[in-house]
């Protein structure tokens, strides 16, 4: 590989973009999710620390909700080898999994006793996917009672529930709606001739 260090003129006011996962390999880093970047796109370079030390002390981690946000969860997981139960409410997503032999608690992972059959005791982490902020929020919140030292990671749709999700003990949140204004910015950007490189006006 070339200098992966940051360019001159690298742009740190510009939109940051999400983290992927990528394997280098050979002098090529292979990325897990596909990307549009046009050709010339720079990029940041941050290697990861997945020691299987550190892996091998997480607990169990529970992954509520198994739409697009909790498989691609479930894939690194599984690319690691760490354990996890998912929290579902969708009968035939419920059936499909358990077919494919994962574990699935069927419940509302706002409901105690459904943190509980998941195993919130010895859980690290709890990934709060579904798309209903109300169940997060509460989820959230009991979650943070029952095991205070959980890495809660919560997905809202609003940026005000997302600081609310931050205020009832979330770690990091993901907002959908901070998401969708970085792509239309970037994308309007593309449409206007910017270039990585370009300074802003």
């Amino acid at each position: 590989m070339g200098d992966l260090s940051m360019p001159d003129e690298f742009d740190a006011t510009a939109p940051q973009a999400d983290e992927y996962i990528g394997v280098y390999e050979q002098g090529t880093i292979r990325l897990s999710a596909k990307v549009n970047w046009a050709d010339g796109t720079q990029v940041l370079v941050r290697v990861a620390d997945p020691s299987r030390d550190k892996l091998g002390q997480l607990g169990k981690v529970i992954i509520a909700g198994f739409g697009l946000p909790g498989r691609w969860v479930a894939d690194i997981f599984d690319r690691h080898g760490v354990d996890y139960v998912i929290v579902e409410r969708n009968t035939a997503t419920i059936d499909a999994q358990r077919r494919l032999g994962r574990l699935v608690i069927e419940g509302n992972i706002s409901d105690e006793q459904t943190l509980r059959a998941a195993g919130i005791e010895d859980a690290s982490i709890l990934a709060l996917t579904v798309p209903d902020e109300e169940a997060v929020l509460k989820a959230t919140d009991l979650a943070r009672r029952l095991k205070p030292d959980i890495y809660i990671v919560a997905r809202t749709l609003y940026s005000s529930s997302g600081l609310r999700a931050t205020q009832l003990g979330a770690d990091d949140v993901v907002k959908a709606e901070q998401a969708v204004a970085r792509q239309f910015y970037e994308m309007m950007l593309r449409k206007l001739g910017w270039s990585p490189g370009k300074a802003i006006d």
